[in-house]
């Protein structure tokens, strides 16, 4: 009971995080910490009770990332106004399922055999064998305290601002800059450290103030309008996409680099799956049985059928997207599981996978014949399944790595984060629907004041709609894969060359589709942390759990706010 109720709680506040910031963060030791000062209050516990809580809890984040990065999408392209409860539910369970439970057939090659490093899931181990030491949650209530208290001052009581912003004209050049007032931000910056958000403010950086100012120059339009709206509508419209350009080519190298390994681990899981032999395992080896997950797996295609089926009205085609999709999920775990392995749940690139996913099954809807106005639809369903698997394969491998590490029975962990993300999928819909009503998305009719940014979201929107209706500005989403292509290839030299600072995609990628402002916010949390001296690859310390306060706490109330909206309530009351 513990577990689910953090997993709700975890989850809605990383829903508000992903809709407006774009990133979300690894719930594992913050419900670790929570867990362990319950559970003591409450007689004890050992340390198994607290894993299993743990994994059950983290589960929430998983669902709410591939929820936010999707299901948006259809308000963006306004398709609807409120998301659907039973699809939407249905769809995150559908993905939580195959997500949490694929991943079975590649814990031991992943984590067992290979070894790989699991950040996240190591550091949290770290954490629940420090017991009492790590058990001190004052930094994380005081942080949730104070970062509620700054969101209820700006949007319930409208006495503080939500982003100080700037622009001028420069010659013919526009110049804009901002600076969102966040302590989410802040401590977003502060958990995923220096070097991802550095590269995050680079993206965003060369889009707001290399890119624009140049387009500007280019096209000069001084004088004829104000600086701040230019350089806004310039970014909405051709800049963005240079984000679009770069996590499509992130995409590709992702799935080019792990082809070995990805093809390893199918191999073996065909293997296990094939194999007749019941060969006697360990406490600490034995996982859910290949016939079980295969039986879960299976009752997950009708309900794909009679979603797709219900929306398209084709009966064949409902059933090669029910086939489909549930082959491209268990590469898309596999993905992720090997991914998040190397560079942690927090910077488990999920988008990336599903915007090349989304792009393909676009496509071929559109081959096929199907409707301009069902097609996007039918996309960004598809998307949010393979989404929301992939989101839960990262976070069910580090939950793993950590039971491995604490020696817990792998079947109870995997039991363990298909209840927290099947309990966590019923919340999605209406906690979206409540962020959506009480802020709206920017860029749509209901946006208000702070709207949410969703650039997963609109990604996913904009990719689908171009694929129907035309209207990608080609140059510049080719523009921003050769700039991704230029990442890649100092990535891997910086790799091979064994330096602690790299140049993945995705982080870029992110900054340049973000608002600048909070691309800003985030760096200066990252710097925060490298200025008062804390361990770049400490994940237990006070610091960590008091940024992860900041980022619930904000997270929570922005939810709130939501609520009272939706209940009638006009904000600010000031």
């Amino acid at each position: 009971m513990l577990g689910i109720v953090l997993a709700l709680i975890l989850g809605a506040a990383n829903a508000y995080l992903g809709l407006y910031a774009g990133l979300t963060v690894s719930a594992s030791i913050p419900a670790a910490v929570i867990s362990m000062a319950i559970l003591r209050m409450l007689g004890g516990s050992t340390i198994l009770e607290n894993n299993v809580v743990q994994t059950i809890a983290s589960a929430g984040e998983a669902v709410a990332a591939g929820a936010i990065f999707t299901f948006p999408a259809l308000v963006i392209l306004g398709g609807v106004r409120t998301l659907p409860y039973v699809e939407v539910t249905a769809l995150c369970v559908v993905g939580a399922t195959m997500g949490s439970l694929l991943v079975v057939f590649l814990r031991r090659a992943y984590i067992v055999e290979e070894r790989l490093p699991f950040p996240e899931g190591v550091a949290c181990a770290q954490v629940l064998r420090a017991g009492g030491k790590a058990s001190n949650v004052r930094p994380l209530v005081i942080g949730g305290i104070v970062s509620a208290a700054l969101k209820a001052l700006q949007d319930v009581f409208g006495l503080i601002p939500g982003a100080v912003a700037g622009a001028r004209w420069v010659g013919s050049a526009a110049f804009a800059g901002s600076l969102d007032i966040s302590t989410a931000l802040l401590g977003v910056g502060y958990i995923i450290g220096i070097r991802i958000a550095a590269l995050v403010f680079a993206g965003g950086a060369f889009g707001w103030l290399v890119a624009i100012p140049f387009l500007t120059a280019m096209h000069p339009v001084a004088g004829a309008g104000d600086a701040a709206a230019t350089a806004s509508q310039l970014w909405s419209s051709q800049v963005r996409y240079l984000g679009v350009g770069a996590m499509l080519t992130g995409g590709v190298v992702t799935l080019w680099r792990l082809r070995t390994r990805i093809s390893a681990a199918i191999a073996d899981s065909i293997r296990i799956v094939s194999s007749k032999q019941v060969a006697p395992t360990a406490r600490e080896d034995t996982d859910l049985s290949a016939r079980a997950v295969l039986a879960a797996v299976a009752l997950c295609i009708p309900v794909i059928f009679a979603i797709c089926l219900g929306l398209s009205g084709e009966i064949l085609l409902s059933a090669a997207l029910a086939i489909l999709l549930t082959l491209i999920c268990f590469f898309a775990t596999s993905i992720a599981g090997y991914l998040t392995g190397i560079v942690g749940a927090s910077n488990n690139p999920v988008s990336g996978v599903t915007v090349i996913v989304l792009l393909a099954v676009a496509l071929f809807l559109k081959f096929v014949g199907v409707s301009q106005t069902v097609g996007p639809q039918l996309a960004i369903l598809s998307g949010a399944i393979v989404c929301t698997a992939a989101a839960m394969a990262g976070d069910s491998t580090h939950d793993l790595a950590t039971g491995f590490h604490v020696g817990a029975t792998p079947r109870s962990l995997e039991i363990g984060v298909l209840v927290g993300a099947i309990a966590s999928s019923f919340l999605m819909a209406p906690i979206l629907n409540l962020l959506i009503a009480g802020y709206g998305i920017a860029g749509t009719a209901t946006a208000r004041a702070g709207a949410l940014a969703a650039p997963q979201a609109f990604l996913m929107a904009k990719v689908t709609q171009g694929v129907f209706h035309g209207g990608l500005p080609l140059g510049t989403i080719a523009f921003g894969a050769a700039v991704a292509a230029i990442l890649g290839f100092a990535d891997r030299r910086l790799e091979r060359a064994g330096s602690k600072w790299r140049t993945p995609i995705m982080p870029v990628a992110i900054g340049l589709y973000l608002p600048f402002g909070l691309s800003v916010t985030i760096f200066l949390g990252a710097l925060a942390r490298a200025a008062f001296g804390a361990d770049e690859g400490s994940d237990s310390g006070p610091g960590i759990l008091l940024a992860a306060g900041l980022v619930a706490g904000e997270a929570l109330m922005g939810v709130a706010s939501g609520a009272m909206v939706t209940a009638g309530v006009h904000l600010p009351i000031w």
